[in-house]
């Protein structure tokens, strides 16, 4: 565990320190974390602890003896009461956009949408500790939200539900013949997937944004994220979708939206 008062990295150039983490589905993040530590002057290994499956309960892990000390999710104002967040998107912003997946026997459900307010006709499935459920619902959509043993698959098969709001990387998975991914629409709101630590840990944070901000620099970021995004980016086919945009009132001000270098281009990737 990184040493929380640890004041200056001088001392320590032949130091081994670690930093723990809890995975999660996709490796991205994982990769980025070893990246960004790689950059710092003194040697810090990222350390994986078991699987997390709660959001909510692994923010409050943040500095705990036997918990973590960087955790990545969705930002909202009350997960950035909870932790120190590092305010440079790891996603670039590219979470904001949804692909609805529906039964094959609604594959037009969304053919005739053009605006949010017509997306209030219909039911949609989002698990209980995502920050996006309550964007959904502050859009006054309706929200069934779903616990972590629930199969939402399932619930979009029998109907319980008309469509479910998965990420843009979702695009290329395959559920059978009778689910599959809209093709007419998706869904953008501004969002932004941040590292977090624990709000004493200013060493921590200072750190992984020194480290954020020099793989920017020299490129290795992008290079990383278009490694894993760009086939999924082109398979979403945003510029043949209409991009129906929902308002984000969650989104803290601490969003650094005027810093372009931070986020994709929106105009880039619809064209």
């Amino acid at each position: 565990m990184l040493v929380y008062l640890l004041c200056s990295f001088s001392g320590y150039a032949n130091t081994q320190l670690s930093v723990r983490y809890s995975a999660g589905s996709h490796p991205y993040s994982a990769e980025l974390l070893a990246l960004v530590l790689s950059k710092s002057a003194i040697t810090i290994v990222p350390v994986e602890v078991p699987s997390i499956p709660s959001q909510t309960r692994a923010i409050r892990l943040l500095g705990d003896k036997n918990g973590i000390d960087v955790f990545w999710g969705v930002t909202s104002a009350k997960w950035e009461k909870q932790a120190k967040a590092i305010l440079i998107p790891i996603d670039k912003g590219l979470l904001g956009y949804r692909i609805p997946l529906v039964h094959v026997s609604n594959k037009n459900m969304f053919a005739e949408v053009t605006h949010s307010g017509q997306l209030r006709s219909f039911l949609f499935g989002l698990r209980q500790d995502w920050p996006d459920s309550a964007i959904f619902e502050r859009n006054e959509l309706s929200t069934l939200r779903y616990g972590m043993g629930a199969k939402p698959i399932e619930m979009l098969r029998t109907g319980h539900i008309d469509a479910l709001a998965y990420d843009i990387f979702d695009v290329s998975k395959n559920y059978g013949n009778d689910v599959i991914h809209d093709q007419h629409i998706a869904i953008r709101y501004p969002s932004a997937v941040y590292f977090f630590v624990a709000n004493n840990n200013e060493t921590l944070h200072k750190l992984l944004q020194d480290g954020l901000l020099a793989a920017i620099a020299d490129g290795s970021f992008d290079a990383l994220f278009y490694q894993y995004f760009a086939a999924a980016i082109a398979q979403a086919n945003l510029k043949n979708r209409r991009i129906i945009e929902l308002i984000n009132p969650l989104l803290p001000r601490s969003a650094p939206i005027q810093q372009q270098q931070f986020w994709l281009d929106k105009k880039t990737l619809t064209q």
